[in-house]
């Protein structure tokens, strides 16, 4: 491993003997040994350095094992480290009791067995290991998403200029051809689009980095904005598509791009699953503390099996074999609960399926 993959463990004892032979334990191939003889020199170590594993004498003067471990516990920056706590009192237990309420993952009783005292710092030094590894796994995919968000957006805009400009010559020389290939190169395009929109929200979603601004606005005119973006979509498959909004209007704090994407994603869902000759139904319904919305359709409905699994993220069972990233119903409960709200789907008793999800209204 190279030196600076390293994995550091801090070992804290004010006799110089047991410092030795904890170190002479411990280090191996990979593993770095910080060694302090009081609870000041730890806590300068670990704010210079990341820590796998704190191995803490419980008997020092000054600072006393458990009041370092309360000071570790109350920083950021070493407050998800393990500790041992390495002791010769007797196994009181209500020193033990202090020792875990001070955030001890165990105790280590002197003589220390060194075939046990190996064996439990194995385990945390493969726990980090694999801990870094997530975090290097994580990085590679957010520079991915990188590459993806900026560098394949400059040759899409190429494709889709290119597409343009093949429709406007395929109109003048009345090419059906050319109206053919142009419009292939668009639908191309919007796919990839889409797609690099659904891996940046699903990104940001996972890094908790979802921005969410409400501003006031009307129940009834939302509706009526998706139903007319989505229209000509059904209409091209047959599909019957209305909206069932209250007689009153509604005020709500929402943010009008975020709930335009649910919508676009909820509906566009369900013409996906739909033939021709079926109904979709947008609906609203105000209550005191909340507006409870619902997409409806005439379809074939979910699986029983996959109802709880259509908003985790990749699912390609069900509804979504047809097609997609399979993340837009995963991006849109992330914008619904963004809002305070809650989704969920169901199977309605007369055929089709309904997508139903609530949102606060203060």
């Amino acid at each position: 491993m190279p030196a600076s993959d390293s994995i550091k463990c801090l070992i804290v004892d004010d006799v110089a003997e047991n410092l030795t032979a904890l170190e002479a334990l411990l280090r191996g191939d990979g593993v770095d040994v910080l060694s302090a003889s009081s609870g000041f020199e730890a806590l300068e170590l670990l704010l210079k350095h990341d820590v796998a594993l704190a191995l803490l004498d419980v008997h020092m003067p000054d600072m006393d094992g458990f009041e370092l471990a309360e000071l570790m516990r109350g920083t950021e920056r070493s407050r998800h480290v393990p500790i041992i706590f390495v002791t010769a009192a007797s196994r009181e237990t209500q020193r033990i009791f202090r020792g875990y309420e001070s955030g001890a993952v165990d105790f280590l009783f002197k003589p220390i067995d060194p075939n046990i005292l190996r064996h439990k710092a194995d385990t945390f030094f493969a726990l980090y290991r694999r801990k870094q590894e997530l975090a290097r796994a994580l990085q590679v995919r957010d520079d991915v998403l990188a590459v993806v968000s900026h560098d394949l957006r400059d040759p899409l805009n190429v494709v889709a200029m290119a597409g343009s400009m093949l429709q406007q010559i395929g109109t003048m020389k009345n090419e059906p051809q050319t109206l053919e290939i142009a419009g292939m190169l668009q639908r191309s395009v919007e796919r990839m689009q889409r797609m690099i929109a659904d891996l940046l929200d699903m990104a940001t979603l996972r890094s908790g980095r979802l921005s969410i601004q409400r501003e006031a606005g009307e129940v009834n005119g939302l509706l009526g904005e998706a139903i007319n973006a989505l229209r000509p979509v059904a209409q091209a498959k047959q599909i019957e598509l209305r909206c069932d909004i209250p007689e009153d209007k509604t005020d709500l704090r929402f943010d009008r791009q975020r709930m335009m994407q649910v919508f676009s994603n909820l509906i566009g869902n369900a013409i996906k699953f739909c033939d021709g000759g079926a109904m979709i139904v947008v609906s609203a319904v105000a209550e005191r503390d909340s507006v409870h919305f619902a997409v409806e359709d005439s379809g074939p409905g979910i699986k029983d099996g996959d109802l709880d699994k259509l908003f985790d993220p990749y699912w390609s069972g069900g509804r979504e074999a047809r097609g997609g990233t399979g993340l837009g119903l995963y991006i849109t409960r992330g914008i619904v609960e963004a809002h305070g709200g809650r989704i969920w789907a169901e199977n309605r008793s007369g055929g089709g399926a309904a997508l139903r999800f609530t949102l606060p209204r203060s």
